[in-house]
């Protein structure tokens, strides 16, 4: 196993990076989900904040924007709701984004559906 890790074929490191990175990008896992998974298969603090900080914030915004607006496509009720709203937050916290950026997100997206919807209303009438 020594020689292994000498040769770097065995790298806690490496494999914290890989993991961070398919689990975000491939999964929409985020930041406290990728913690655990990491977490449970025992590897040290050191592995999991470096892996963690070669997430850049600009594409982690993306992934979770993208993960927010999935759940709202597939949700019947859409964002009509406040318990609507509820749930797709529950659910992008499940997934591991913070609370904070969930919400913000949620709300960008939603301003972002009432625009549109103003800017249709605005065609239906010309």
């Amino acid at each position: 196993m020594r020689k292994l890790e000498e040769l770097n074929f065995v790298d806690d490191f490496r494999y914290a990076r890989a993991y961070a990175h398919d689990k975000l990008e491939y999964s929409g896992w985020g930041r406290n989900k990728i913690i655990q998974g990491l977490w449970a298969k025992r590897l040290s603090r050191a592995a999991i904040e470096q892996s963690l900080s070669e997430i850049e914030d600009e594409q982690y915004f993306d992934i979770a924007r993208r993960v927010i607006k999935a759940k709202i496509r597939q949700s019947k009720e859409g964002v009509s709701t406040f318990d609507s709203r509820m749930k797709i937050l529950r659910f992008a916290m499940q997934r591991g984004f913070e609370a904070r950026i969930a919400s913000s997100l949620l709300k960008d997206i939603i301003r972002e559906m009432d625009d549109t919807d103003t800017d249709d209303e605005t065609w239906d009438e010309q």
